[in-house]
C-alpha cells in the first residue's frame, strides 16, 4: 500500500460559478508545488491517481477535470484513455506547433475534447492550434493592464475563451473581468487543495511483465489473467479502468472478463501510465493485509471448484480478493464498490452478505479467522468439511509464493 496525493484548484467563470478543477501533481501531503519532476511523470501520476486511485466522482463530483498534457503524451494519443465529457486537455506551453503536434491536436479536437493552451506565450506561428483551442490560459501575475490588453488584442481573431491564471488579488480580478476574460483561476479564489488517498502500488516487475506480454498475441488470455491474479494492486486498477466513463463497463464478473472489455491495446497504454506513476512502498502490516487478501481469494476459488460450481470460480476469486480491500485501503466497502462496479452476485456478497457467493466468502473468512463455531456448519452444509484444512493450507502457500515471487 502507499499514500497517493494530488492537488485540485478550482476554476471559476466571471459570475464565480465553478467551471472545473485543474488537477496538479503533488509528491506528498506537505508539498505546495509540483517540484522538479519531469512533466510526463507528473501528468501520468496525476491521471492514474485521479482516475484509478481516487476516482473523478469522489475527487471533483460532476465538474470537469483539467489535465496537463506534455508533448510526449499528446503524440502518444494518451487522451484516448480519457473521457471527453469529464476532462479538459491542457496542452503545455512547451509543446511546439509543428506538423506532428497539429495532427495530434486535430485528433484530440475530433474526439470531442475541450482544448486549453496552458500559459500561452506564443504568437501567430501557433495559428493552427489557436484555431482549434477552446480556451487560452494567460498568466496575469505581475503584469500590467496595458501589457495584458496588448496580448488579448493579438488573440482577438480567435474564438477561444480567455482564462486568467494566477489571479491573486481583488484588483487583479476586476482588471481581468474588464479586459474580457471569462474564466479565472488563482490564489484569490482558492489555493490548490491536497487530496490524499490510500492505494495499492502494483509491483513494478508485474507491470513490466504484463507490458511485455499484453501485445504478444501468442500469449493467451489465461496467462494474462494469471499475472493479474498474482497482484492485488493491478487487479484493482484493472477493475477501475473498466469502470471509467470512457470504457463504460459495469457488472464485472471476473478478471478475465475485465481484460476482454478493456482490450489489449488500451490495457497496454494504461500499464505504461501506471508504470510511470508507480512508487512501490509497503511495510510489514501492509504485506500481511495483502497476503490475507490473496489467501481468501484463492480459498473461495478452490471451494467453488470442489463444490461443483467451477463456472463461478473466477467470480468467487474476485469476491474473496475484494473482501479485504476496505481494510487494505482504509475506505468503507460501499465507497470502494462505487469505484469498482462488479457483478450483482459479487456486490451482494460484499455489501449485504447475501446471494449465492456469500456462503463461500463466509466460510473462507471464518476459517481464516479460526472461528470454528461458524465455519464448521457451513463447511458441513457445503460438503467440504474434510477438505477445507487442506484447501486453506494450499491457499496460504499459494499466496506466500506469489508475494515471494
Amino acid at each position: 500500500m502507499s499514500d497517493v496525493f494530488l492537488a485540485r484548484q478550482p476554476i471559476f467563470d466571471k459570475n464565480l460559478q465553478l467551471a472545473g478543477y485543474e488537477l496538479l501533481y503533488r509528491a506528498n501531503a506537505m508539498a505546495t508545488t509540483a517540484g522538479a519532476r519531469d512533466s510526463v511523470h507528473m501528468s501520468s501520476n496525476t491521471i492514474v491517481n485521479s482516475i484509478l486511485a481516487i476516482g473523478l466522482d469522489d475527487l471533483i463530483g460532476e465538474a470537469k477535470a483539467w489535465v496537463n498534457f506534455p508533448l510526449a503524451m499528446l503524440l502518444e494519443r494518451n487522451f484516448d484513455l480519457l473521457d471527453p465529457k469529464r476532462c479538459v486537455i491542457e496542452l503545455l506551453e512547451t509543446i511546439p506547433c509543428d506538423e506532428d503536434t497539429v495532427t495530434a491536436t486535430k485528433e484530440l479536437h475530433a474526439r470531442g475534447f475541450t482544448i486549453a493552451l496552458d500559459d500561452f506565450i506564443g504568437g501567430d506561428e501557433y495559428a493552427p492550434m489557436l484555431e482549434m483551442a477552446h480556451v487560452i490560459k494567460l498568466d496575469v501575475l505581475g503584469r500590467g493592464e496595458q501589457e495584458i490588453d496588448s496580448q488579448i488584442r493579438q488573440l482577438g481573431r480567435y474564438r477561444a475563451k480567455l482564462l486568467a491564471e494566477r489571479v491573486e488579488t481583488a484588483s487583479q480580478f476586476a482588471m481581468c473581468r474588464k479586459l474580457g476574460f471569462s474564466l479565472f483561476q488563482g490564489y484569490y479564489f482558492s489555493r490548490p487543495e491536497i487530496v490524499q488517498r490510500r492505494d495499492l502500488s502494483p509491483a513494478m516487475a508485474a507491470i513490466a511483465q504484463l507490458m511485455n506480454k499484453v501485445l504478444d498475441q501468442r500469449v493467451s488470455e489465461r496467462e494474462l489473467e494469471r499475472i493479474f491474479r498474482q497482484d492485488p494492486g493491478l487487479s484493482l486498477k484493472l477493475l477501475k479502468i473498466v469502470n471509467t466513463a470512457s470504457m463504460g463497463g459495469s457488472g464485472i464478473e471476473s478478471i478475465a472478463q475485465a481484460i476482454r472489455l478493456v482490450g489489449r491495446q488500451v490495457l497496454h497504454r494504461w500499464l505504461a501510465l501506471i508504470m510511470a506513476s508507480s512508487a512501490p512502498r509497503a511495510n510489514d502490516m501492509d504485506k500481511e493485509l495483502i497476503t490475507r487478501s490473496l489467501e481468501r481469494a484463492r480459498l473461495c476459488e478452490q471451494l467453488a471448484e470442489l463444490s461443483g460450481r467451477k463456472a463461478a470460480a473466477p467470480s468467487l476469486f474476485l469476491t474473496g480478493l475484494l473482501s479485504t480491500f476496505d481494510v487494505v485501503l482504509g475506505i468503507p466497502m460501499p465507497e470502494l464498490l462505487q469505484q469498482v462496479k462488479v457483478a450483482p452476485e459479487v456486490e451482494a456478497a460484499l455489501l449485504h452478505h447475501e446471494g449465492p457467493y456469500t456462503p463461500y466468502l463466509q466460510l473462507a473468512t471464518h476459517w481464516a479467522d479460526g472461528d470454528w463455531d461458524q465455519a464448521t456448519p457451513l463447511a458441513d452444509l457445503m460438503g467440504v468439511l474434510t477438505d477445507v484444512p487442506t484447501l486453506y493450507r494450499h491457499s496460504c502457500e499459494w499466496a506466500r509464493e506469489v508475494l515471494a515471487a
